[in-house]
């Protein structure tokens, strides 16, 4: 008997240090009022009204719409351990991300520049509980400015070229504004000394005017699986660590990074697809990365000390590489920069795993109609003859940039199941 007591105290005292469950929220912009309660029956109506109510745990399920912020502010901030599910049909009785679609798309008016760097902010202090992006179509296209006189706009192309930082031209195709400003906003940002894990996956980051997706954390992992980086300025991904003593960590796997253009239009700064950054290591495998003005990847140490930059563990395996402007990957050294193709990437020792990378010779031929062939045509004439107007950073259109879902099987982002 003594035994049982002692057992049934223990199970008791294991119950109790398990967390409970949390509660599921449901959002419909068609469909729900913020004076709901968020239940199924009766929904809120954004987004950030579900995380300012939920509690560490919880579950936000999102039907399909634009969502963007409490009073079309333009950001949504996450200060707690919270998981956003989108892609549900208006009644929550499916979910299809592709057919549900659920956008964090600011318009030009609001501009999501609001309160912070990112579209979507992720600032919790408190570690245990993971912060999760599943399902979510992110696209700023709607809120930067297009050169008004239609310069740097290939044929068959959407817009004009991209506006400079802080300068305004004509919104993209629909948008009636004829002042809008291009702001520097990454479309997410997690805030430094982020504590907590962050999951990404099944989302598409669009159309953005500094970064996809950009921060540090202080020795906790970010995984991003199975999402789409598409004509992303400066950098789809920039993660550090932000921990002297204990590195942070990055997995990267299955997605699909295309068009990162360069900073300025001289195409001479920036545009990298994903950055190895200080005290973070990166697991890289399965991607596919194309079509950066500068290099598809960057191994850089700025701001790192010798001994830490000696302990970073960076990989890059079975992954496909093409018309990358300079190079595949650029190192530290050799004058400003050293530039290494796909090939000699088993001869680089910063890179502790690289088999199975491959260059492609024709992106047309590994994609088929999932790429939009006149944006193609006109990124390589122009990253070709470095000009200052023939194209910049043009608007790619949401319905073709989606078909990238799945394009090419067994690598990049595939059919989000």
């Amino acid at each position: 008997m003594k035994q049982l007591s002692c057992l049934a105290l223990s199970l008791a005292a294991l119950l109790l240090a398990l967390p409970a469950a949390g509660r599921v929220w449901y959002v419909s912009e068609s469909a729900g009022s913020n004076r709901n309660d968020g239940t199924r029956e009766n929904p809120l109506k954004n987004i950030q009204k579900a995380v300012d109510l939920a509690e560490a745990g919880d579950e936000i399920y999102v039907a399909e719409g634009n969502y963007y912020g409490l009073l079309n502010a333009g950001n949504i901030r996450i200060n707690k351990g919270v998981s956003i599910f989108g892609g549900y049909a208006t009644d929550f009785s499916e979910r299809d991300i592709l057919k549900h679609r659920t956008y964090i798309q600011p318009t030009a008016t609001s501009n999501g520049t609001a309160m912070g760097q990112g579209t979507i902010q992720i600032n919790v202090l408190q570690p245990g509980t993971p912060v999760v992006l599943d399902g979510l179509i992110m696209d700023r296209g709607n809120s930067v400015a297009y050169d008004a006189r239609g310069e740097g706009r290939p044929v068959g192309v959407e817009t004009a070229m991209m506006c400079p930082i802080g300068t305004a031209g004509v919104g993209a195709p629909g948008i009636p504004e004829d002042q809008v400003h291009t702001s520097e906003t990454a479309i997410v940002s997690i805030n430094t000394g982020c504590r907590c894990d962050v999951t990404i996956r099944n989302c598409a980051f669009l159309n953005g005017p500094n970064f996809g997706l950009i921060g540090s954390t202080f020795g906790t992992t970010v995984t991003v699986d199975n999402c789409i980086f598409v004509n992303i300025r400066m950098a789809a991904v920039e993660l550090r660590g932000a921990s002297a003593a204990l590195n942070s960590k990055t997995v990267f796997t299955n997605n699909t990074v295309l068009f990162t253009w360069s900073r300025l239009r001289d195409q001479r700064d920036m545009g990298y697809g994903y950055r190895y950054m200080p005290r973070n290591d990166t697991y890289l495998d399965h991607c596919i990365i194309g079509c950066s003005v500068f290099s598809g990847l960057d191994r850089t140490h700025v701001d790192s000390p010798a001994a830490k930059e000696a302990e970073r563990v960076t990989t890059c395996e079975h992954s496909l590489f093409f018309l990358n402007r300079q190079a595949d990957l650029v190192l530290p050294g050799g004058g400003m920069f050293l530039r290494v193709r796909v090939d000699d990437f088993e001869d680089v020792e910063q890179l502790a795993e690289v088999s199975g990378n491959k260059a492609v010779d024709d992106p047309e031929d590994l994609f088929g109609d999932a790429i939009n062939g006149a944006y193609l045509k006109g990124f390589v004439k122009a990253t070709a003859e470095n000009p200052s107007v023939k194209m910049f950073a043009n608007h790619y259109p949401v319905e073709e940039a989606l078909k990238l879902f799945g394009a090419v099987a067994g690598y990049g982002a595939q059919l989000p199941k």
